[in-house]
């Protein structure tokens, strides 16, 4: 007669608390490190300030490519942007391009140029007619330095161009 088969208790069978510990431990550390890679900063400002520094770079390679000064016109009382090509003694809107097409921003980001060529909202000169940029890059690639201001809620972030063509990022969020 077969005996029932008894079940054997072995050390290795199984997982133990010391183990499961060790697993946890690196699933924290690799949760921390995750926590570290976000920005404290990545709100609508932030991500604004983003969009329009790419934008800004495209537009001064847009220039250098096509030989035409690319203009940047803030509208609507800095809640849109666009950007223009001169084209036979005026600025003609880029529609044909969709990075540079005009650009509606959110509710509470407001844009301004703190150092321009133009200031936004300058009196005397009609948008609605002959809109004129308050930055242009220039063809040849010797854009002159400008400062344009995103503010939302008190928080503000600065986007500066520099002698060197190089775009640089000011201010803090705290959203």
């Amino acid at each position: 007669m077969l005996s029932p088969a008894r079940h054997r208790t072995d050390r290795e069978a199984g997982v133990s608390l010391i183990e499961i510990l060790v697993g946890i431990s690196i699933m924290a550390i690799v949760a921390f490190a995750v926590t570290l890679t976000l920005r404290p900063g990545d709100g609508a400002l932030a991500r604004e300030a983003d969009r329009l520094g790419v934008r800004l770079n495209q537009a001064a390679a847009e220039a250098i490519a096509t030989g035409q000064p690319i203009g940047l016109v803030i509208e609507a009382n800095g809640q849109r942007y666009g950007f223009y090509r001169y084209v036979d003694r005026r600025w003609w809107p880029l529609r044909d391009h969709p990075t540079l097409e005009g650009h509606d921003l959110g509710s509470p980001v407001r844009l301004s140029a703190t150092q321009a060529l133009f200031q936004s909202g300058q009196a005397g000169v009609d948008r609605e007619m002959a809109p004129t940029p308050v930055i242009w890059f220039d063809p040849a690639g010797l854009t002159e330095p400008f400062s344009l201001r995103l503010d939302a809620d008190g928080d503000w972030l600065e986007l500066a161009w520099t002698t060197g063509g190089r775009l640089e990022r000011r201010g803090e969020a705290r959203t």
